[in-house]
């Protein structure tokens, strides 16, 4: 079992517990793995670089032959370890570029060489140090040197934030179940942003899409990348343009490009730079379980992108045993919708789930007043008052805490004398009192529950769960406070408490008074919450239940909408159908600020052909298919199923329940976002989909490429459809 950091864990149990390590660690991997775990333990992940085009010096054209010679020494100078080769690719590029005029194309060939080169001129420019993302390219020349600038459009990263980049290759996840990408002009990259020091609020290495383009120097985008002034290089006999420049665009924002008087699709892939980061990132979540105060994580609420004023956050909370990651799908489609992307950021609260929950709730309530301390200090901007926090099974706990007022429900759970009298140093009283004293914070007015254990989970109490909570271990320094404040407060506490320090696997525990106190909480009047259950199977002792929380545990009486899917635990967050539910309450949502975040205008018709989809994941599509329904009616749909009973809330506060959804064959419209064709799938959760080997547009082999280019290329105005692939 492969954890991608230093030490596995079997190292940590071993270090934990020496004498029976091999023991703990067969019931640790049989029992919890199975169980209580909230994420796919199996990560499924893997990158690769992008095939290119091999020499191919046959005798054509005298042009094209000339390119040839001249891409056959690109890739002899580079086999070589000679700098030079950043040069050579750099004129194959520029030679290669999109013809100048209307109407002309360029052959497969062409088409491929360009492509290549430009992938290759970024992987050995950055590897000779003569390409900085930051600024630009530095060609030597027998004149001496130029330097070429990268100019950057659509962004809202800085210009110091590029600061590596990585050609899409090929790759391989089992934690997306699509690839969300298109054919067409440039390059695909992931961008990496490595923060030399750690920013608050933002994540140490980001990673965004962005698609790399050759244009014309004078600026005229109208005459295409070749102008008309050009070099004969002596060498080789090939004409190349005298200045061309680079220009890195927002593959996520933009979808098109005037190009040579044309109208020209971007090559895009909006998936890569989730699926690098799960291929790349060291997964720590079991060593912060079990070492909550080891300093991997200490609980921080980061923001995907820098802050972007009117659009309201959406605050993702993972669960026991997990991490962001487990978001990874929902983020995925999220972030594939223009409506969405145009309306909503992403946040994530990351936490170390071997901590008892009430003070990771604590630290993300902190952040969450901090952050708009620092973004917003005079409070101007509207769309942070309207935070959704978003939170799967403790995630949701942790979520509930930042809408209800304590009040003293919570301490007299635990203890029988008042905090003031309680025999304690001043600090620890007062970091006592943040757990268990709290207001609702004012920035949240919605928050959707996945799988949540309002009532606990009967794991908690079982072998499994036990000994689990065993294997935490505390500092030393945290368990003597602890140590000495029941000693100094004999028969103030309860036995939950007063044993040792509870974990959030105890604090999951049906008997739990503070879980009771919690789930007995009022929630501010102006928010709103929504329920997402799963109902897979009937089990003695749980009844309906995901396998981990029981149906009636995870029902919310103040929810407004309760929608019941068939699915896993650690699949409730992932279902393509849980997804939609979540744009339909986004929508809501966004509707209190008088816009629709998806309207008919911002959607394309959905077109589907006849043909039923095989289990294999891949979905044939016809794009000359009747159009079945529109996005509005989609919506009005999703709405009317999810039994949205917002405007009876302050009167009733009774929420309509479903029956879970059938697995049946019948098709289930996706609700796909503009990057993609209309695509049909089963109702089956992304992890029971096996995994394969996907090559998304800047990822397929660049020869593969060509039909896609050609199509873009042949016309001057490009279909909405761009293209999008179900990963198998």
């Amino acid at each position: 079992m492969s954890l991608h950091s230093d030490g596995s864990v079997l190292d940590v149990v071993s270090n934990t517990f020496p004498a029976k390590s091999i023991i703990v660690a067969l019931l640790f991997a049989s029992g919890l793995v199975s169980s209580l775990g909230c994420r796919n333990m199996s990560c499924g992940t893997s990158w690769r670089e992008p095939h290119y085009a091999a020499p191919d010096v046959r005798k054509r054209g005298a042009r094209v032959s000339s390119v040839e010679r001249l891409y056959a020494k690109a890739r002899s100078l580079e086999a070589d370890g000679k700098c030079g080769c950043v040069d050579a690719y750099f004129q194959v590029a520029a030679a290669t570029c999109v013809p100048s005029r209307a109407g002309h194309s360029r052959n497969h060939r062409t088409i491929e060489l360009h492509r290549s080169a430009l992938a290759k001129l970024v992987v050995t420019g950055q590897l000779y140090g003569r390409l900085d993302p930051a600024s630009g390219l530095t060609l030597n020349r027998g004149s001496g040197s130029t330097f070429v600038p990268i100019a950057k459009t659509g962004f809202v990263w800085q210009s110091f934030d590029f600061q590596h980049l990585v050609p899409v290759g090929t790759y391989r996840t089992n934690q997306l179940s699509k690839a969300y990408c298109s054919g067409g002009i440039g390059v695909p990259l992931v961008v990496l942003r490595d923060a030399s020091v750690d920013e608050q609020f933002m994540r140490k290495i980001s990673a965004f899409s962005a698609t790399l383009v050759m244009r014309n120097a004078t600026g005229s985008r109208e005459s295409g990348c070749l102008p008309r002034q050009t070099i004969a290089l002596e060498s080789e006999g090939v004409m190349v343009p005298q200045q061309p420049t680079l220009e890195l665009l927002n593959s996520r924002r933009l979808r098109h490009v005037q190009m040579g008087g044309q109208t020209k699709r971007l090559a895009r892939d909006l998936s890569a730079p989730l699926v690098y980061r799960l291929s790349t990132d060291p997964r720590n979540y079991w060593q912060e379980f079990l070492r909550p105060d080891s300093g991997l994580s200490e609980g921080q609420l980061q923001m995907l992108e820098p802050y972007q004023p009117g659009k309201i956050p959406v605050v993702f909370i993972h669960g026991l045993l997990s991490d962001p990651y487990t978001w990874s799908q929902m983020v995925n489609e999220l972030l594939a919708r223009p409506g969405f992307v145009e309306r909503f950021q992403i946040w994530v609260y990351n936490y170390p789930s071997g901590k008892a929950f009430i003070s990771s709730a604590t630290k993300l309530r902190s952040d969450l007043a901090m952050l708009r301390q620092c973004l917003d200090p005079e409070r101007k901007d509207p769309a942070l008052s309207e935070t959704v926090l978003v939170g799967h099974s403790l995630g949701g706990l942790l979520a509930k805490l930042q809408v209800t007022a304590s009040h003293d429900e919570l301490w007299k759970s635990v203890a029988n004398q008042s905090l003031d009298e309680l025999n304690v140093p001043e600090q620890f009283r007062e970091e006592l009192r943040q757990y268990f004293y709290f207001d609702p914070s004012p920035d949240v007015k919605r928050v959707v529950f996945m799988g949540t254990p309002h009532r606990g989970s009967a794991y908690a109490k079982r072998c499994v769960g036990r000994l689990t909570s065993k294997l935490v271990r505390r500092p030393l320094r945290e368990r003597t406070r602890h140590q000495r404040m029941i000693a100094c407060n004999p028969g103030v506490f309860s036995k939950e408490v007063r044993d040792r320090i509870p974990t959030s696997i105890d604090l999951l525990d049906p008997d739990s008074q503070l879980l009771q106190a919690i789930n007995t909480l009022q929630v501010g009047p102006d928010v709103r919450l929504h329920s997402i259950i799963g109902d897979y199977c009937w089990r003695i002792g749980f009844g309906r239940s995901d396998l981990v929380v029981p149906v009636e545990s995870a029902k919310e009486s103040s929810a407004v909408s309760e929608l019941v899917i068939k699915a896993k635990h650690k699949n409730v967050n992932k279902d393509l159908v849980v997804v939609r539910e979540l744009l339909c309450i986004l929508q809501k949502h966004a509707a209190n600020d008088s816009e629709v975040l998806l309207d008919a205008s911002d959607v394309q018709e959905d077109r589907v052909n006849n043909q039923e989809p095989s289990d294999s994941g891949s979905t044939v599509l016809d794009p000359h298919a009747t159009s079945i329904t529109n996005a509005a009616e989609l919506m009005h749909e999703l709405a009317h199923r999810t039994r949205m009973n917002a405007d009876k809330f302050d009167r009733e506060k009774k929420v309509a329940t479903l029956q879970p959804l059938p697995l049946t064959d019948r098709p289930v419209i996706d609700f796909s976002p503009m990057t993609s064709l209309q695509s049909v799938v089963r109702p089956k959760s992304v992890n029971q989909q096996a995994s394969g080997k996907v090559q998304p547009s800047g990822s397929h082999s660049l020869a593969e490429q060509d039909d896609l280019n050609l199509a873009g290329e042949s016309a001057s105005h490009v279909s909405e459809a761009d293209l999008g692939r179900d990963l198998p």
